[in-house]
């Protein structure tokens, strides 16, 4: 609760001469029906007096919040607001923490993640609640309050009600709906204007004056009903000596003041004294008043406040405050009776203030006293607890009152002046203020600022990532930190962005080594991961994987940090070819990011989901390529270009598997746009690796080898050490294209060794974003290297890793399956025709060798299974011809008799190649289904299985019935089918989405016209869409046709849920 002042989150007490006005009372009661109540009029109405005595009455449980004019920027007010209502609801809020702590000035995304924060508490709130703001008008201009406010009353629950009363009508956008919905109240000035009956009933039981009619239509006509003023009048009624009629020739601000002057000249010479020396002061307690002043004056302010009205008891009438009108007469009353005692007054409240760490009543007294030096010194010592409450837009406007030369005098303030500006991104405001302070230092030879000012600029750069500019400005302050005295925080603040800049600029190494030699602490390298990104961009995944697992474990970590730690563990998978655990990563980030509205982390999950998505999938391309565009449109609403390049990457790799050249090579080229901008070297050459992919794919070896030899250049200056092997493997592979072994040895070497010394073999048998998308590639390379340098340690470790021997036959070509409806099949992604099998057994001859790819099987057992009805001789006959025709769509250029790579033999028994040549929609289909089925994360089963039935195009080999031995494998593949598609529904119905429930289990009983569950979940799904009619036919048509088709009755779940439904 630092940066809170708990007397404004104390309701007021009722005043003991506040009159009971049953009917403003009864329509300010309404307020327990409605969302919100406004409570609108000019000053001197009552307002206040009127919410505290309404709350007195009902008894209910409510928080105040008195809003001063210090709280006219977002975070002081959300946090006054927060800590008011967790003063007298605990539990508010106790769950979250940290959640009013943002690196630079909150923008809209972070408001709506504020607001949502609320309301979740509020929904948490199992009481009423009234929630009361007064004096709202004070920071009615700032546009993030007014945003958060109208969102948070938008999405209030029923059993919250906000009141809110100002001397502005609030502008919202949620006012209208609630009016016209009735969930609004309205007490505006016309309602606080006192009647004929309420003026002669105050004047007769509060002030023991009995008026006549005339004299209370004289009164009304007079003061048109305004309550302070009918209130002073009463006051000085009984002592004054001029006839209420002989005062109607004022005006009603004149008369006003007039009232006040009887009011103040009635009192004796002590009282005055002490009224006027209260009233330097915004509130004051009788604590105050006996310290700053004498315990004399603390005991006459005890028996003022039993007789006068106009001094309002704040805190069980130990706190107190003048009405504003009233507080204004005394100040300036003070000011004619002696100017300087008034100045000396508020100078030496500054200094008293200032004392007690209290910077708001300091700065106010300071301001007060018109000293520009005080000011300034006031505003210097409490600058940076200003910043650090979010105070920017306060601070600003305090240190634009002083003069030039004053400001030039206190030239640190122009460093504090940039540091509010860069919080609140106002980059160009705060670089120039950020220059002056530097200009005037220099001429001061005032190193500390000097080395402060360099500071601000580079974290310019450094939010803007700019590295390159931050660089200098960086070494600049580092060069003067051993002549100026700097705490430990802030010196290791300077070094850690240091080192992030270097990281930035793509030279990790560089900021390894300096981060050891300065002995930065672990809690300083992991703010925003700095020591995981420092492992990431050296190619430490292993490494990195360890630490970011370590860290997303600890109970201290911030819900921010979670999110960002979650988006990079998900990038560093991808590259480990953790792919399944890389999209778990990205869809639990999008699925909180969604619900806590955090804009930045949820389009980074979008992009590193795009990545899992198609590594995991290549048949997924178009949902990889949503997942990026919908990265980039999050970005694009939050202003943020950080990451944008990834997601081009991302988009460049798609199209070119898309086969789209042009447009693959120009999301490259906007890819390297912003790395360049941002002078990012480490990006920069993951986008030229992309290139390099692309290049390969167009079978452009020139362009391909430029790039990645560029890339490779870049990765040794990080250096990178899996960006290195990625690069030399490809480099090895071009070179083994061009047929230039030479070149392909020293490149194949480099990789070998690096997969040696950092353990990187998982890149030979993973799926990785920069891996090649065919295995076959490594095989080759592999092999030709085996084959030329049989010797060599590193290369023959690779190849017993991948089980690879100088005599093994390699397949030139891979082939793509599609079983899951009409088969297709694809040789190097060219589709293989009918014709090409010249015979239809040779087809199913290798059907039958696929869907039994797992093992050996006998020439007897396929022999017999396609020629059920032949002889011996004609089956072996026809074996033969069959299986020659096979082999030949396999190779096309298999030489007779040649051992072919693509099925293996082993005495009589034959086997598909086990690894790198064939694919299917099946494979990809039944992968998802088993890894949804069996996941326990509700999000990410339903991702896993979604991904699985989009696979899914119609029974197995629909179009080849002919084949008798598919029978058992379409049965047992459709009801897996079925299992997948009822846990889709399932798992919509648990998330509530009842009318996707529909969908799938409508989907479900096409399927399968007998599965039960199908009707139950459409049964329940209706019941919840409160169309019960609906839900009973559900079960009337599950009794007819499971009589119909099985003749039985519904099972006793499926009876037990239509009872349910039908009481």
């Amino acid at each position: 609760m630092n940066h809170v002042l708990l007397s404004k989150l104390i309701p007021p007490d009722p005043s003991i001469h506040y009159l009971h006005r049953s009917r403003l009372l009864k329509k300010l009661s309404k307020s327990a029906h409605v969302k919100l109540t406004v409570v609108h009029s000019g000053a001197g109405f009552g307002k206040t007096s009127a919410l505290a005595q309404l709350m007195t009455n009902q008894n209910q449980r409510f928080s105040w919040y008195q809003v001063t004019e210090d709280d006219d920027d977002i975070l002081p007010f959300l946090r006054h607001l927060f800590y008011s209502i967790q003063r007298v609801n605990p539990s508010f809020g106790k769950e979250i923490e940290e959640w009013d702590h943002f690196y630079s000035f909150p923008k809209v995304e972070d408001l709506n993640k504020l607001y949502r924060t609320f309301i979740n508490e509020f929904c948490k709130t199992e009481e009423p609640l009234f929630v009361i703001i007064d004096d709202f008008h004070l920071v009615n201009h700032v546009f993030q309050i007014n945003y958060i406010m109208d969102k948070i009353i938008e999405h209030l629950p029923p059993h919250i009600h906000f009141i809110v009363a100002s001397r502005i009508y609030p502008n919202w956008k949620c006012i209208l709906p609630l009016r016209m919905n009735a969930n609004l109240v309205e007490c505006k000035e016309e309602d606080f204007v006192f009647s004929a009956e309420e003026v002669e009933i105050l004047f007769e039981d509060f002030f023991d004056r009995k008026l006549s009619k005339e004299e209370v239509n004289n009164i009304l006509t007079l003061t048109e009903g305004w309550p302070i003023v009918i209130l002073l009048l009463a006051m000085q009624s009984t002592e004054s000596t001029l006839p209420i009629q002989e005062i109607a020739k004022f005006s009603l601000q004149d008369f006003f003041s007039y009232l006040s002057e009887e009011v103040f000249e009635n009192l004796n010479a002590g009282q005055q004294e002490a009224l006027l020396k209260y009233s330097i002061f915004q509130t004051f307690s009788l604590q105050l008043i006996e310290t700053f002043y004498n315990k004399e004056m603390a005991t006459q302010l005890k028996e003022l406040v039993k007789y006068h009205a106009f001094i309002q008891p704040l805190v069980g009438f130990q706190e107190f405050r003048f009405h504003a009108l009233f507080k204004q007469f005394l100040e300036v009353k003070l000011q004619e009776k002696d100017y300087e005692q008034w100045t000396e007054l508020q100078k030496q409240a500054t200094n008293y203030f200032s004392h007690q760490k209290d910077p708001v009543n300091a700065l106010y007294h300071a301001f007060k006293s018109n000293d520009e030096e005080l000011i300034a010194n006031t505003l210097m010592s409490f600058a940076t607890t200003f910043i650090r409450a979010g105070q920017f837009d306060y601070f600003l406007e305090r240190v634009k009152e002083l003069g030039e030369d004053t400001r030039k005098h206190f030239y640190p303030l122009y460093f504090f002046e940039g540091e509010c500006q860069r919080y609140r991104a106002q980059y160009e405001k705060a670089k120039k203020a950020y220059e002056k302070c530097m200009k005037f230092a220099t001429e001061q030879q005032d190193r500390f600022y000097i080395l402060k000012a360099n500071a601000g600029i580079a974290h310019i750069y450094l939010d803007t990532i700019q590295p390159a500019f931050a660089q200098k400005y960086l070494m600049n302050a580092l060069h003067l930190v051993d002549t100026v005295e700097m705490d430990a925080e802030e010196l290791h603040l300077l070094q850690r962005q240091y080192a992030e800049n270097l990281v930035n600029l793509g030279r990790a190494g560089e900021a390894e080594e300096w981060v050891l030699s300065k002995g930065l602490p672990q809690q300083v390298l992991a703010q925003g991961n700095l020591d995981v990104r420092i492992l990431l961009r050296q190619g430490k995944l292993a490494q990195a994987r360890k630490l970011i697992q370590q860290r997303e474990n600890e109970h201290n970590y911030s819900l921010d940090a979670h999110r960002e730690s979650d988006v990079l563990h998900a990038l560093i998978l991808s590259l480990l070819g953790e792919n399944e655990e890389a999209l778990r990563c990205s869809i639990n980030t999008i699925h909180n990011s969604l619900q806590d509205y955090s804009q930045f982390s949820l389009a980074v999950a979008y992009l590193r989901k795009g990545h899992a998505t198609w590594v995991l999938n290549p048949l997924l391309l178009e949902e990889a390529e949503t997942c990026y565009l919908k990265a980039i449109e999050v970005m694009d609403e939050i202003h943020v270009t950080r990451a944008k390049a990834e997601s081009y990457l991302g988009l460049a790799i798609v199209k070119i598997k898309q086969g789209v050249l042009h447009e693959a090579l120009s999301f490259v080229k906007i890819g390297l746009y912003e790395t360049e901008k941002a002078q990012d070297q480490w990006v920069t050459a993951l986008l030229l690796t992309a290139s390099t992919i692309i290049h390969l794919e167009n079978n452009n070896l020139g362009e391909a080898k430029k790039c990645a030899e560029k890339a490779k250049e870049l990765f040794e200056i990080s250096p990178d050490y899996y960006g290195m092997m990625v690069t030399n493997f490809w480099l090895s592979y071009i070179a083994y294209k061009n047929g230039d072994t030479q070149e392909f040895m020293q490149c194949f070497e480099s990789f070998a060794s690096l997969c040696s010394e950092h353990n990187f073999y998982f890149f030979l048998n993973k799926r990785t974003l920069f891996g090649p998308e065919r295995f076959l590639s490594f095989w080759e390379t592999v092999s030709y290297a085996l084959q030329t340098k049989p010797n060599d340690q590193n290369i023959q470790q690779i190849a017993q890793f991948l089980q690879l021997h100088p005599d093994s036959l390699i397949p030139k070509h891979t082939f793509a399956l599609r079983v899951l409806g009409p088969f297709t099949m694809k040789r190097d992604g060219l589709e293989i025709v009918d014709k090409e099998w010249k015979r239809e057994k040779a087809k199913e001859l290798f059907l039958y060798l696929y869907f039994h790819r797992n093992r050996f099987v006998a020439k007897e057992e396929i022999m017999h299974t396609l020629w059920p009805n032949s002889d011996e001789q004609s089956m072996n006959r026809d074996f033969k011809v069959a299986y020659n025709a096979c082999l030949k769509v396999l190779q096309p250029d298999r030489l007779a008799r040649d051992d072919s790579p693509y099925i293996l033999r082993k005495q009589s028994m034959y086997k598909l190649h086990p690894v790198i040549a064939f694919s299917s929609d099946m494979e990809f289909f039944e992968k998802f289904a088993k890894l949804g089925l069996n996941e326990k994360n509700t999000h990410f089963a339903l991702e896993l299985l979604l991904k699985a039935y989009s696979m899914y195009k119609g029974p197995v080999l629909e179009d080849l019935s002919s084949f008798q031995w598919v029978e058992g494998k379409r049965a047992e593949f459709h009801k897996l089918v079925i299992l997948v598609n009822e846990k889709i529904a399932q798992i919509y119905a648990e998330l509530e989405d009842y009318q996707s429930t529909i969908e799938w289990a409508e989907k479900l009983l096409q399927l399968d016209s007998t599965w039960e569950e199908g009707y139950r979940l459409l049964m329940l799904a209706y019941y919840h869409q409160n169309n019960r009619p609906q839900a009973v036919r559900w079960y009337e048509k599950c009794v007819e046709v499971l009589e119909e088709e099985l003749n039985i009755e519904p099972m006793e779940t499926t009876i037990l849920v239509y009872e349910m439904i039908s009481r």
